[in-house]
This record gives structure tokens, sequence and C-alpha cells, in this order.
């Protein structure tokens, strides 16, 4: 299936637990898989589930082997891909890379964010200006151990920075909702984050502003209808990890008392930036990651 194609209806926010491995498959290039880079990888736990490299079986052909090329670049968690020099140019001279590899590359670069990806090489060679901005590495892998250690580091840190920009999200999600957003989250969180759940009521306005705002946000998605007719809604990975955020507690800033004395005159609460009174830590408690 054509990558556009793919990304438009296949594509989904779950990330598998390994690492899709883009790289030559000459045999000269097993020993470097199997000794340094499936190694490097199987040694990094994430979530409490080790990582497992990933390339795709080159006995298939056609059509089969785009749609697992584009499923393991859309779904692993972290892309590594070796874009070694592999020949000159018979007319310049100039070095040139694995065409497959980079084609690979230009996949991952469309549909993943630049931290997702880690690009290494055993040459010194001019550098694509292409790619030159993505995180890369040089590594003699003729120094096993070494080798092993270079990759192993720099997918951790490749893995640190997407959980950095993961939390930021998160954070994200959370500074932006409304008080309907809130409340549909927290019932959500009082169900297994399989479970699809229904507003009966489409026509309020929680349902009206709401439950489209979560959708936008990608919290929520439609996967069917009920019988009644209702539309289906479950949380999106990311939806159930803000949900249960969310349920175990958002800060608690209590009024100023000179504010609190107008409160039940007033529809508002106020708390001056100075002497408005912190109930909890600015952390939010409950749920992660």
């Amino acid at each position: 299936m054509h990558p556009n194609s793919y990304l438009q209806t296949l594509w989904r926010l779950e990330l598998k637990p390994q690492v899709f491995v883009a790289m030559s498959f000459d045999p000269r290039y097993q020993a470097r898989f199997q000794n340094v880079i499936a190694p490097a990888i199987s040694a990094i736990t994430d979530n409490g589930v080790a990582l497992q490299p990933y390339r795709v079986d080159l006995s298939k052909s056609g059509d089969s082997i785009l749609t697992e090329i584009n499923d393991g670049i859309a779904h692993s968690r972290l892309v590594l891909a070796d874009v070694s020099t592999v020949g000159k140019d018979s007319a310049t001279g100039h070095a040139y890379r694995n065409g497959n590899v980079m084609y690979e590359v230009g996949i991952a670069l469309a549909c993943r964010q630049p931290h997702e990806v880690l690009l290494v090489r055993d040459d010194n060679d001019r550098f694509l200006f292409d790619v030159s901005t993505i995180p890369h590495k040089t590594i003699d892998f003729t120094n096993v151990d070494k080798a092993k250690t270079e990759v192993h580091e720099g997918l951790l840190g490749r893995l640190r920075e997407a959980n950095h920009v993961y939390d930021a999200r998160v954070q994200k999600a959370i500074s932006g909702l409304s008080g309907g957003e809130i409340s549909l989250l927290k019932y959500m969180a009082s169900l297994p984050a399989t479970n699809a759940w229904a507003k009966r009521n489409e026509g309020d306005v929680t349902g009206l502003v709401s439950i489209p705002r979560l959708l936008d946000k990608q919290l929520i998605r439609v996967v069917g209808e009920f019988e009644a007719g209702f539309p289906a809604y479950q949380p999106t990975p990311l939806g159930y990890v803000v949900a249960k955020l969310v349920e175990g507690g958002l800060r608690k800033i209590r009024a100023d008392k000179e504010e609190g004395e107008q409160i039940k005159d007033r529809p508002i609460l106020a708390a001056s930036p100075f002497h408005g009174k912190r109930v909890e830590d600015d952390s939010v408690k409950g749920g992660g990651a």
C-alpha cells in the first residue's frame, strides 16, 4: 500500500514495543545487525517491556512488503536507520547510500517526529543535506562492544527525548481542558481503557462542545455505534493517560479571604497571584504515562 494511503487509513496512535531497523540486507551487514544493533535494542526496557528489533522480511514482495514497512515505521517505538555509504558513483566518485534505506528514512520523517528517529553510519563521507539535521551518529562497527554501547546510548537518548515530548503533550492537553471536558474525562477514567461509551443526550452543551474538542485533541476516537444509534467513543492511549491524571485530581487553588466573603453573591472565584492559597502541590496527582 502506498505510504500516503496507509497513513490516511490505517495509522493509529498505538506504538509497539519495538524499534524499526532500516538497513541493507546484504549478507555483509548481517553480523552488524546480530552482534551490535539487535542486542543494543533488546537491552532497552520501556515501561517495563523490553524493546525488540524489527526488520521487514525480505521474502515478502510487492504490496505486502510496502504495507509492512509502513506499519513498522508508523507504529514502532523508535526508528533506527543505518545509512552507511554502500558505494561510489562511477562518474563522479561521490559516495552514495542505500536507496531502500533512504526511502524508509523519508517515510519515517514524514510520519514521525525527528526525536523518534536515529541515524547511524560507519563513514565520514559528506552527509546528505536533507537529513543532516536529524540526530545521527558515526560508529565504528568493527569495535563491537563500543559500537553496541553507542547504539544503545543513542537509542536511550531518543527514547528520553520522546518521553519528554510526550509528557509535554500530556500537560498541554490538561492545560487546555474545559469544565465539560474534565467531566467527560473523569467519567472515562472510571471505565476500563478498552470500554466504549456514549453520550446519550448529544444535544446538551457538553455533548455539542466537549466531545468535538476531545476528538480534535485526539483524546477520544469513534469506534462504532451503539444499537440505540449513539456514537461509541473510546479513549486513545494519550486520552486515557490524561483522563487518569484528571481523575487523580488537578491542582486545588483556594480563593482569597477577601474574595471568599463575596462568593455567595458572585459566580466567579478569584485568587490573587501573591496571596492565593495552594492546597496541593503544583504537580498533577495520580495516573501515569
